[in-house]
C-alpha cells in the first residue's frame, strides 16, 4: 500500500511541472522546486513539499503528513528534502517545518504498516483523541470496553500504557490492583495535586467514589453556572449560557451571536447580567471558560472593577475534583461525571465535536432547528454543571455519602511494603498448606529437628526457656492489720491465704541483677461487721507485677539512652531472662508520666518565673499526620509540649504570666507575644551568608553583609571577654544606632539587599535587646539543643506513636533533659520514685 502510494506520487511528480498541485477535499500539495548543486557539472531540481490546510492551527499530525509527502519525494529524488512548508488558515499563514526527525517517525510508521499488511494482522487497539471525530468510534469503543483496555482511561498516555504492558498490565481491572494507598501528607497550598490513574481504575472496578481530599468550593448568596460554545481554532465564541440561582429563583440566559461581529454584543450582555449581581460565585468546568474570560476581557474590555470581580469570583469546578475525588468514570469530563450522577442530555450524541458540526451546518443552512439544538445543548451543560456542584457542595459541608457508594482513601487497607512478606491468599486450599510448610520457623522446628539431633536439642532448650519459673530471690510476709478498716474492731481473723510475684531488678555497686519478690498475705474478716478485706500495705506493695526499679531501667533505656522498644525487649531477654510483651514499655511510660505530672507542671512554673525563655518548634508524625512539638528552655530547665498544628495562638495564653525576655527565631507567631523579645542572630547570619553565596555578583548584598559583620564582631569579642553583662554590652548601642541609620537611608537596586534591609528594620527592636539585659544570649542555642534531643527520640519512635504516647514521652523527656542540664542522673531520679 505504501509503496503503491509512493509510485503514484512518483508518476504525478514526473508528469507535472513545478507549481502544479495535487489536491483533495482537505489538503493541497504543491511541489516547490529548488536547484541542487552537486560536485558534478550537472544540475537538477530538488522538490520540497508544501501543503495547504483549511485549519486555523497546525498539529503534529499535519507535520507528519508533510513529512510523508517529503519521504515520498525523497524516495524518487534519492535525496530527502530538508524542510517543507505548511500554509494554513483564512489568512494563509505560513510556517517552515524541518523534516529530518519527522521523516524518521514516518519510516517507523511505514514499517509497522508494512508488517501488518504482510502478516494480515489488525493494528493494536488504542483509543486516542482522534476517536471522537472518527466514523468507527462506536465500534472501537465497544471493542475496547469488551477487552477492558487501558486506553479507556483518559489522561493515560501511550507511553504510560506501553510501560504498563511491559509489566504485564493490559486491562483497567488489572491496573486497579496496582494502587497502593499513600500516607497522608500535609500538602503545600501551591503544590500541584497528582492524579492517580490506578485509583481511578479501582473506583471503576468497585463502582465506588474515592475521596482523597475534601473539595473546597467558594460560598456566595448567588450561584452562577457558565458554559460557552465557540470555535477553538478561530478563537471565536458564539454562545454564552448562564443559569443564575439566587436561592429563591432560578433564571436561564442564552446569548447568541450570528457571526464574529455579534461576539462583542453577547459579551456586553453577559457583563450586564453579571453587573446586576452583588454577591455571586461563577462556576465553570475546565479551562475553556477561563480562556474565554481572559480573551474577551482583553479584546472587548468593560468596567475594570467588574472584570476584576468576575475574575476573582470565577471558580473552575474541575480543580475541586482533580486529584481529590475519583469517580467510577473513565475521565474527569463533565459529561462522564454528570452522566454517572444520572443526568441525561436530550440528544444522546451531544458533544463538543457535534456542537462544531451543528454550528457549521447552521452557518450554511440558517436552520433554526440547529440553532435551538445548540442552545438546548448549552443549557443542559449548565444544568449538568449545577448537578455536579450540588454534589460537591454536599460533600464538603455535610459529608453526605448516602446516594453513592463512597469511601475515603485512608479506609483502603494498606498492604505491607514488600510483597514477599505479605500474607498470601491462595485459590487452592492445598497450596495454602504447602506455603505454610515453607515458613522459616516451621522448617527449623519441624523439618530440621527430624534430621539433626543437635538441632532437636536446641529446639527443646528454646521451649523450656520460655516456660522457666524464675527463682524467688525474696519472700515478704505482710503482717496482720491491728484492726478492721471499716469499724475499727480489734483483731480480725484470717479468712484466706494468697501470694503474688513481682518481677524487678536490684541495683548493686558492681552491677544489676534480676530480682523476683514473692509477697504472701492473708485476707481477713472482721468478727463485728463481717467485712472481708485485704491489708492496705499489700495494695501499695503489689500495685503492679513489675517493680519500680525495672520500670526505671526500661524508661531510662528508652528516653535517656534513646533505645528502641524492640531493642529493650531483647535486652530484657538476654540480660535478665525476662520474656515480657512489648506493650509493657507503653504501660511503664503511662505509669511514669502520671507519677511525674506534678514535676512536669513545676518545670513550666519555673520557666514562667525566670528572666529568660528560649522557644523553638519541630514536626512530629502521629500515625501519618503531621503534628508539632514545642521546646521551651533556659539555662537549666527544658519543657516540651505537643500541639496538632503550627498555629501559635496558644502561645499568648501559655506565656501570659512571663515578664522576662523571649528568645526565638523569626517565625511570625512569636511576634504577637507581649514581652521583650530577642531574635536569634545566628538564623539571620546564616540566611545572609547563604544568599551571598548564591548571588556572588550582588555587590550591594555583600556590602550590607560586610557592615553587619563589622557591627557584630566587636560585640561578640566583648561577650567572649566579659560574658553577657549589660554594663559592658550597652557600650555598643551607638554602633547599632549608626548601623540602622545607615541602612534606613540607603537605597539598594538589589532586590535581595532590599529584602534584608526591610527585614532588619522590621525587627530593629528585637535584634539587640541582649545589649541591655544581663544573662540574655544573642542566639537560640538552648531551645535548638532541646529540639535536637527530641529529634533523636523522634527517630527512635519512627512515627508510630499515638498522640497520648507522644505527650507521655514529652513529660519524661522534659524531666530527663532538665536533669541533664543540672548535671543530675535521670536514672537515679527514676529509681528514687520521687514525685
Amino acid at each position: 500500500m505504501v509503496n503503491s502510494t509512493f509510485k503514484e506520487i512518483k508518476k504525478q511528480t514526473l508528469s507535472v511541472a513545478v507549481g502544479i498541485s495535487i489536491s483533495n477535499d482537505k489538503y493541497s500539495l504543491i511541489l516547490d522546486a529548488a536547484e541542487l548543486s552537486s560536485q558534478s557539472s550537472t544540475r537538477k531540481l530538488l522538490y520540497n513539499p508544501i501543503i495547504f490546510l483549511p485549519h486555523q492551527k497546525i498539529s503534529k499530525q499535519h507535520k507528519l503528513l508533510l513529512a510523508f509527502y517529503g519521504a515520498a519525494l525523497g524516495h524518487e529524488q534519492k535525496i530527502e528534502p530538508a524542510n517543507g512548508r505548511i500554509i494554513f488558515g483564512d489568512n494563509l499563514s505560513s510556517t517552515k517545518v524541518q523534516l529530518a526527525s519527522l521523516i524518521k517517525t514516518v519510516r517507523k510508521i511505514e514499517k509497522e504498516i508494512t508488517n501488518m499488511i504482510d502478516k494480515q494482522t489488525a493494528p493494536p487497539l488504542r483509543l486516542n483523541d482522534h476517536c471522537k471525530i472518527c466514523e468507527f468510534q462506536e465500534i472501537c469503543y465497544a471493542a475496547a470496553k469488551e477487552k477492558d483496555d487501558l486506553s479507556l482511561l483518559k489522561g493515560l498516555s501511550g507511553k504510560e500504557i506501553d510501560q504498563l504492558n511491559k509489566r504485564g498490565v493490559f486491562t483497567v481491572t488489572q491496573y486497579s490492583y496496582t494502587f497502593r494507598p499513600r500516607r497522608a501528607k500535609k500538602v503545600a497550598s501551591r503544590q500541584i495535586l497528582k492524579h492517580y490513574h490506578s485509583l481511578n481504575a479501582l473506583a471503576i472496578r468497585t463502582q465506588t467514589i474515592y475521596i482523597a481530599g475534601k473539595p473546597e468550593l467558594p460560598a456566595a448568596t448567588t450561584r452562577v453556572y457558565l458554559d460557552v460554545e465557540g470555535i477553538p481554532d478561530e478563537n471565536y465564541y458564539y454562545l454564552i449560557g448562564l443559569i443564575i440561582d439566587d436561592g429563591k429563583n432560578v433564571f436561564s440566559h442564552a446569548f447568541w451571536a450570528n457571526d464574529k461581529t455579534g461576539e462583542k454584543i453577547i459579551w456586553g450582555s453577559f457583563l450586564e447580567k453579571m453587573e446586576a449581581l452583588k454577591d455571586f460565585v461563577l462556576f465553570h468546568y475546565g479551562s475553556y471558560e477561563t480562556k474565554f474570560l481572559k480573551l474577551m476581557s482583553a479584546q472587548y474590555g468593560g468596567s475594570s472593577e467588574l472584570l476584576k470581580k468576575i475574575t476573582l469570583r470565577s471558580f473552575n469546578v474541575l480543580s475541586a475534583i482533580y486529584g481529590k475525588i475519583y469517580f467510577p468514570t473513565y475521565s474527569n469530563g463533565l459529561k462522564s461525571i454528570a452522566s454517572f450522577m444520572g443526568f441525561r442530555w436530550s440528544d444522546h450524541n451531544a458533544s463538543g465535536f457535534m456542537s462544531l458540526l451543528w454550528r457549521q451546518q447552521w452557518e450554511t443552512s440558517d436552520n433554526d432547528i440547529l440553532k435551538q439544538k445548540l442552545i438546548t445543548y448549552n443549557h443542559e451543560d449548565c444544568q449538568s454543571l449545577r448537578t455536579v456542584v450540588d454534589y460537591l457542595e454536599g460533600l464538603s459541608t455535610s459529608n453526605n455519602f448516602e446516594k453513592y457508594t463512597t469511601k475515603h482513601t485512608d479506609q483502603i487497607k494498606r498492604d505491607k511494603p514488600y510483597n514477599i512478606f505479605r500474607e498470601n491468599n491462595f485459590y487452592f486450599p492445598d497450596l495454602e498448606e504447602i506455603n505454610r510448610c515453607a515458613y522459616f520457623d516451621y522448617q527449623r522446628d519441624k523439618v530440621y529437628a527430624r534430621i539433626s539431633p543437635l538441632h532437636r536439642k536446641s529446639i527443646t532448650k528454646k521451649a523450656h526457656k520460655f516456660k522457666r519459673n524464675h527463682k524467688i530471690n525474696q519472700t515478704i510476709n505482710l503482717s496482720r492489720p491491728p484492726k478492721c478498716p471499716q469499724c475499727n474492731a480489734m483483731i480480725p481473723y484470717r479468712h484466706a491465704n494468697y501470694s503474688k510475684i513481682v518481677y524487678d531488678i536490684k541495683m548493686h555497686e558492681s552491677g544489676i541483677k534480676r530480682w523476683v519478690v514473692k509477697y504472701t498475705f492473708s485476707r481477713f474478716r472482721c468478727k463485728e461487721c463481717n467485712k472481708a478485706f485485704v491489708p492496705t500495705i499489700y495494695k501499695e506493695a503489689t500495685a503492679s507485677k513489675y517493680g519500680q526499679h525495672l520500670m526505671a531501667w526500661v524508661i531510662y533505656q528508652h528516653i535517656g539512652r534513646l533505645k528502641s522498644q524492640h531493642s529493650i525487649i531483647e535486652d530484657l531477654q538476654e540480660i535478665f531472662k525476662y520474656h515480657f510483651p512489648m506493650s509493657i514499655i507503653g504501660d511503664f511510660k503511662t505509669r511514669a508520666a502520671s507519677c511525674y505530672k506534678d514535676d512536669y507542671a513545676e518545670l513550666w512554673s519555673n520557666l514562667l518565673n525566670s528572666t529568660l525563655i528560649h522557644v523553638d518548634e519541630t514536626k512530629v508524625s502521629v500515625r501519618g499526620t503531621t503534628n508539632y512539638v514545642w521546646a521551651f528552655a533556659n539555662i537549666d530547665t527544658v519543657y516540651y509540649m505537643h500541639t496538632n498544628t503550627r498555629e501559635g495562638d496558644f502561645l499568648k495564653e501559655k506565656l501570659s504570666g512571663f515578664k522576662g525576655v523571649l528568645v526565638s527565631d523569626f517565625y511570625t507567631a512569636y511576634d504577637s507575644i507581649p514581652c521583650v523579645q530577642q531574635k536569634c542572630l545566628i538564623h539571620l547570619i546564616r540566611d545572609m551568608n547563604e544568599d551571598i553565596l548564591r548571588s556572588p555578583f550582588d555587590l550591594e548584598m555583600k556590602e550590607l553583609g560586610k557592615d553587619f559583620t563589622a557591627l557584630l564582631t566587636p560585640i561578640i569579642g566583648t561577650i567572649d571577654k566579659y560574658g553577657l553583662k549589660k554594663r559592658h554590652l550597652h557600650l555598643h548601642e551607638r554602633s547599632v544606632l549608626r548601623f540602622f541609620k545607615k541602612i534606613e537611608n540607603s537605597e539598594y537596586s538589589s532586590e535581595l539587599a532590599n529584602n534584608f534591609r526591610r527585614r532588619m528594620v522590621k525587627y530593629r527592636d528585637k535584634l539587640f535587646p541582649f545589649l541591655f539585659y544581663d544573662g540574655i544570649p544573642w542566639n537560640n542555642n538552648n531551645a535548638e539543643h532541646a529540639i535536637k534531643r527530641f529529634v533523636f527520640l523522634r527517630n527512635v519512635i519512627n512515627g508510630l506513636s499515638t498522640e497520648e504516647s507522644i505527650k507521655e514521652n514529652l513529660v519524661l523527656l522534659s524531666i530527663c533533659e532538665t536533669l541533664r542540664l543540672r548535671n543530675a542522673s535521670f536514672f537515679r531520679f527514676l529509681l528514687s520514685g520521687h514525685q
